[in-house]
């Protein structure tokens, strides 16, 4: 009996032992999990990186709906990092285990200005914003889906420094520093859009639904973009494949004025290929950058087509194309006039990376067709009209090479430019340029040095030089300190060089014909700007000067019989000079952002005010986001008294305009979202504004498979 309640004992003592361990075990062990969501909205937040420290450190990535799972970890307190682009990092201390497994929350602040989103306008490469050696906007696809807008002008025209532009006779194109769109470079995806019709190329063409981003640099970039980039230039990049699986979405919006917008996204990867079908409508019965009704309606086909291949993470080979097609219309007095537009673009491209090396060619081909008609009657005559035909062919190469901190960025562009057009003397007309460039970054502590040049070989004019050296400097990583100063010039266009046009009327006409000795229009700028950024709240702030010679402007050669004889010649001189000040902050789910700018444009010798050029103008956004509640937008643009015309009496101004625009939008189940807008709120109308100012109202419905 002695023996078998010693094993008895034995067996418990054993029992017990065994437990005791697998109780230590579990307290010395355990996973963490948790999930990522937005302040203030509470929507997850997919793709977030989570580190922990300490002896057993790990790391995870957030799923689509935002959770994240960690372990084992030992008991105790741990550090817990969680950060993502665009958003403001945060780091929490959670003690493990959990009490009853509890899931961690992190509610992450969207960053006031996004430093370490990445842009490539800058130096025709991929940098962060933080990096960018000049000032570069960026304007993110949140921000644009926030909009509620249809076209890119819309979504321009609420930042501040860029002013909206009519076109002659219709379309929208945008200001900067006070500079024309004739003199703003507009880039898809890093090509040059042709399809400028009296120098502008109409931004309310190109749709929202394939902008991924936009990229807005001020003042002049002819070093490295050429020619128009007297003003800045305006990018456009359009949206990629996922980086896995695939994504479909429908987006519908209808209001009043007619407009009735529908549109389609498709997007995935497999394997190595990853494939974008975006498609398009959009009608309305208004005719950009025109503020009469009567008669009007612009109808708008759009289709976006990418497809990529990248067998590994050097090589990525990728084919675009881009269709846009629209039908204008407006009436003026009896008679209608009706503006037929088809855009295309067609990119082959590559980029392969190999250590410190990059090499990206790319050969790029697009077309501008217009058709121009007038009738009496509501619908054109077939087989009437002036058609003009412009296109592009441009092949490229570029070189970079990253030396840690210091980096070199080489390239070449070929060029063929060509128009056919009744109203240019031989209707058929080409040019040739070549167009090397360089630029250098050479980074010493918190500075950073970026010289650079373009040389550009026109058989029209010649060569011109365009050098441009900039400075970055950061004394404290949340202050951003840039200057720069450059050259900038734009070469006259085809009609400027070779337009024939009559126009007779009862007793009385005028005739324009181009001067082919013109010289290319050249300018100097000097910025300065400073950036403050504390993740959730930035502060920046840019002064500009430029000074401007030998613009190409229309001139009255003579008078024959009461025909008066107009040319072009290099006969303007000026200078537009200014200060932009932004703020912005965001805490939890309210976002708040405020900007004012001053611009003062003028005439050499005369003194007299630039026409079109607002002195003042200002911006403020408001965006607050409820738990699982509605998000919505308040934001106001001003634009002050502007001269819009000379008389014998003096200078005529239009006057100021204050224009509030709201849009309250609602995510319901399975992943539809309704928005309802309202552009222009309480319906103020400035006379002589370029464009329809009255109230606007929409209604949305979208879909989204993520």
């Amino acid at each position: 009996m002695r023996v078998i309640r010693s094993a008895r004992r034995t067996l418990l003592l054993l029992a017990l032992g065994l437990g005791g361990a697998g109780a230590l075990r579990a307290q010395s062990a355990g996973e963490l999990r948790g999930r990522v969501v937005e302040a203030g909205s509470g929507a997850p937040v997919a793709g977030a990186s989570v580190r922990t420290d300490g002896p057993a450190a790990g790391s995870a990535t957030t799923d689509a709906d935002g959770r994240w799972s960690v372990g084992p970890l030992p008991p105790g307190e741990h550090r817990v990092h969680v950060g993502h682009l665009g958003f403001a990092g945060r780091t929490v201390v959670v003690a493990v285990p959990r009490p009853d497994g509890a899931e961690l929350t992190v509610a992450l602040t969207p960053e006031a200005l996004p430093l370490d989103a990445v842009v490539v306008t800058a130096s025709r490469r991929m940098q962060r914003l933080a990096d960018a050696p000049v000032a570069t906007e960026l304007i993110t696809r949140r921000e644009i889906e926030q909009a509620g807008v249809s076209d890119l002008s819309s979504v321009l025209v609420q930042r501040l420094g860029i002013q909206l532009e009519g076109g002659h006779p219709a379309g929208e194109g945008v200001m900067l520093q006070g500079l024309g769109s004739e003199r703003v470079l507009v880039l898809l995806d890093g090509q040059p859009m042709v399809g400028r019709i009296s120098g502008q190329v109409d931004l309310s063409r190109i749709p929202t639904s394939m902008v991924e981003r936009v990229e807005v640099v001020k003042g002049p970039q002819s070093s490295l973009y050429g020619s128009e980039a007297m003003g800045g230039v305006v990018n456009v990049i359009t949206r990629r494949a996922p980086s896995g699986g695939w994504d479909a979405g429908v987006d519908l919006t209808a209001g009043t004025q007619g407009r009735a917008d529908l549109s389609g996204t498709l997007r995935g990867t497999v394997g190595s290929f990853q494939y974008l079908a975006d498609a398009g409508r959009r009608s309305t019965e208004l005719t950009p950058g025109m503020a009469e009704t009567q008669g009007a309606l612009a109808e708008r086909w759009d289709g976006l087509f990418k497809l990529g291949w990248a067998p590994d993470s050097a090589l990525r080979v990728e084919a675009s194309a881009v269709v846009l097609d629209e039908r204008q219309r407006w009436q003026g007095g009896q008679l209608f006039t009706f503006a037929d537009n088809t855009q295309w673009s067609a990119r082959v491209g590559a980029d392969w990376t190999r250590g410190a090396h990059r090499l990206a060619p790319a050969l790029y081909w697009t077309g501008f067709d217009h058709l121009s008609r007038r009738a009496t009657a509501a619908r054109p005559v077939d087989g009437t009209g002036e058609e003009e035909l412009q296109r592009l062919l441009e092949g490229e190469l570029l070189y970079n090479l990253a030396l840690g901190r210091h980096a070199l960025d080489l390239g070449v562009e070929a060029k063929r430019e060509e128009i056919s057009s009744d109203r240019v003397r031989g209707r058929d007309r080409a040019l040739h340029a070549v167009e090397p460039f360089a630029q250098a970054t050479w980074a010493l502590g918190g500075w950073q040095l970026v010289p650079g040049a373009r040389l550009s070989w026109s058989e029209q004019w010649g060569t011109h030089f365009t050098p441009r050296l900039a400075a970055l400097f950061r004394p404290v990583p949340s202050l951003a300190l840039r200057g720069s100063v450059g050259r900038g010039y734009r070469a006259p266009g085809f009609k400027e060089l070779y337009m024939e046009f009559l126009n007779l009327g009862a007793g009385t006409g005028y005739t324009v014909r181009g001067n082919p000795d013109l010289r290319p229009e050249t300018s100097t700028n000097l910025s300065l700007g400073a950036e403050w950024s504390a993740g959730t709240g930035y502060l920046r702030g840019q002064l500009f000067h430029n000074r401007f010679e030998d613009f190409v402007e229309t001139r009255l050669a003579g008078d024959s019989s009461g025909v008066a004889f107009y040319t072009y010649g290099n006969i303007a001189d000026g200078s537009t000079r200014g200060a932009e000040l932004e703020a912005g902050v965001s805490r939890g789910g309210l976002r708040a952002e405020a900007g004012y700018g001053y611009l003062d444009a003028r005439e050499s010798g005369t003194d007299a005010p630039l026409l079109g050029r607002p002195a003042h103008s200002g911006r403020l956004s408001l965006e607050y986001a409820l738990p699982g509640g509605p998000r919505t937008a308040l934001s106001g643009v001003y634009t002050g008294e502007t001269p819009v015309r000379r008389t014998e009496a003096g200078v005529v101004e239009r006057d100021g305009f204050l224009r509030f625009d709201a849009r309250i939008a609602q995510a319901l189940p399975r992943g539809i979202e309704l928005s309802l807008g309202a552009r222009n709120l309480f319906d103020a109308r400035p006379e002589e504004w370029p464009g329809f100012t009255g109230r606007h109202l929409y209604l949305g419905l979208g879909w989204r498979t993520d």
